[in-house]
């Protein structure tokens, strides 16, 4: 790999044969021994065998030539006599680098081979013929060129490195310098108070590869903290969802016990299953009576389960109606006369369909009007109310009341209906601390002497609101005065209901059926308030919702 440092440092270690085991190495002070640090200008000419995961390291030594060698004489100016030889170093199979100059391609081959029988680990050069402290040319220079193709760097199976001119020249005099015993080595007096006399006092060489690289590094650091910041969203999304979780499972548990209602609160569209319908009390409109079975038949066709766009009509329940179609025979739903209970109020017109009710005359055997009593006390006729309670909402169209059961509570109970019932409980407790802020700053002005400027004016009123309140459900209403003049109309365009009914039977049902949807009012419930939701949020945020549904709140 290709070398980024070089560092030289002087260890002691005891002679291994008079030891058992391997030898402990021991790093000598910087004060009393050589260290160098060698940070650029090394080049790299051989990567051959090193390894990617570690350092190539070894104590510092010059292979030595056969005798006669003329390479022995021509290197003779560079290398100092003493220097450190194999010789010099225990018997043992210790680590090693070699360096040694360059002087010609021959002598370097001469000086590989040298080293090939040795346990080296990499091998340093430097060209005798430079003096300076610049980097060495590049791998591919002429300069570096042996004559057999490049195979050198093949066929010595240790890296080779280059290193500058001065530096090298300087690292052979140090060699030379520790290659004797203790005592002759530099600070050797010193050391023989620290160590035994017997110890090796050796130069260590310790290349820096591409594995100490800066780049690796940061790119272990970069993953540490993605790891991190990915545990941190993963637990923030786990506990966002059993957050979630707690507040669904506690929504229920309110609406369960009758605490909470999802519509009255405008947060959810709720409607009314058939069976509850059933069990409203039917009974003819001014005598008190409970409806007979027999003419439950008539109705039943449009208040069990009249077909969307059908051709009935919605007056079918209306006696002495001209476009009454015969009766359909159908089981009845018989309603007990234990859940029968005369309405308090004084109604005499439906305020859906806004036809007046008809009483039952004895002497011309007209039948009376049939009608619906919700539990709130107020009546409709029955193809009114029940479809538009069936089908849109579960609320009275005159005093917005459920008409739900107590405990009456949804299948699915999502987040959007969470976070709508804590912003209408943030609502109404803002509205609660400016009422009681309100009430205090009026009690105050009472108490206190009226006031004289302007100023004083306003701010004894600061604070007053105006409120209004539905009437309670057991306070009569009062009549509805006789609608007088001509009410016809039609739907208009848009849907919305006339001011009176159209003549067929179709477009009376929907007009109805609009009518009662508009006394809803423009603040009624959603539908779907996780659609609602979704098509208000932009495209990023239900990605990001997903993951953390707290992304999907709307502040109050």
């Amino acid at each position: 790999m290709t070398a980024n440092s070089l560092q030289i440092i002087t260890l002691a270690f005891p002679d291994p044969e008079t030891i058992s085991g391997p030898p402990q190495f021991e790093r000598i002070n910087s004060s009393i021994s050589y260290t160098t640090l060698l940070s650029s200008n090394i080049r790299t000419l051989s990567t051959n065998t090193a390894n990617g995961g570690a350092d190539v390291t070894g104590l510092l030594y010059t292979p030595t030539l056969a005798n006669g060698d003329p390479c022995i004489e021509a290197s003779e100016p560079y290398l100092p006599a003493n220097v450190t030889r194999r010789a010099n170093l225990p018997r043992y199979e210790f680590d090693l680098i070699a360096i040694a100059p360059w002087v010609s391609p021959a002598c370097t081959l001469r000086y590989l081979a040298a080293a090939t029988g040795d346990p080296i680990e990499g091998f340093l050069f430097f060209l005798a013929s430079d003096d300076t402290l610049n980097e060495p040319p590049l791998p591919n220079d002429p300069v570096w060129n042996l004559g057999d193709g490049g195979r050198w760097k093949t066929d010595n199976k240790f890296p080779v490195y280059a290193i500058p001119g001065t530096y090298g020249k300087q690292i052979l005099d140090e060699s030379a310098a520790y290659s004797g015993n203790m005592s002759s080595v530099p600070n050797g007096q010193q050391l023989e108070g620290q160590y035994t006399t017997s110890d090796y006092v050796r130069l260590f060489v310790d290349i820096d590869t591409g594995n100490g690289s800066t780049l690796p590094s940061l790119w272990v650091f970069l993953l540490i903290v993605l790891a991190i910041l990915l545990g941190i969203i993963g637990m923030t999304s786990v506990f966002m969802h059993w957050t979630q979780r707690r507040r669904r499972r506690a929504l229920q548990r309110q609406v369960a016990n009758g605490e909470i209602d999802l519509e009255a609160l405008g947060i959810k569209r709720l409607t009314v299953p058939q069976e509850i319908l059933d069990r409203m009390p039917l009974y003819t409109y001014g005598s008190g009576a409970p409806v007979r079975p027999e003419a439950l038949v008539a109705i039943a066709p449009a208040t069990i389960s009249p077909a969307k766009g059908s051709s009935e009509s919605a007056t079918s329940s209306r006696p002495g109606s001209p476009s009454s179609p015969p009766p359909v025979r159908q089981p009845p739903t018989l309603i007990p006369a234990s859940a029968y209970q005369p309405t308090a109020f004084s109604q005499t017109t439906c305020a859906i369909c806004l036809d007046d009710y008809v009483s039952p005359d004895p002497a011309t055997g007209e039948a009376g009007s049939i009608v619906r009593e919700l539990p709130c006390q107020h009546i409709f006729h029955p193809e009114c109310v029940d479809t538009f309670l069936r089908d849109n909402s579960s609320l009275c169209p005159v005093c917005k009341t459920t008409v739900l059961p107590a405990g009456f509570c949804p299948t699915t109970i999502t987040n959007a209906m969470v976070r709508r019932e804590r912003m209408v409980r943030h609502r109404r407790a803002r509205r609660a601390a400016n009422a009681a802020q309100a009430a205090e700053i009026d009690a105050q002005a009472d108490t206190s002497s009226p006031p004289h400027t302007l100023a004083e004016r306003l701010r004894a009123r600061v604070g007053r609101r105006v409120s209004s309140a539905p009437t309670p459900a057991g306070q009569p209403l009062a009549d509805l005065p006789p609608v007088s003049g001509n009410r016809r109309s039609t739907i208009g365009a848009n849907g919305a209901p006339g001011l009176a009914p159209p003549d067929g039977s179709v477009g009376r049902r929907e007009w109805a059926r609009q009518r009662a949807i508009t006394m809803l009012g423009r603040q009624a419930a959603p539908i779907d308030p996780d659609a609602e939701e979704a098509a208000a949020m932009p495209k990023w945020r239900k990605m990001l919702s997903g993951i953390f549904p707290a992304l999907g709140t709307r502040r109050p």
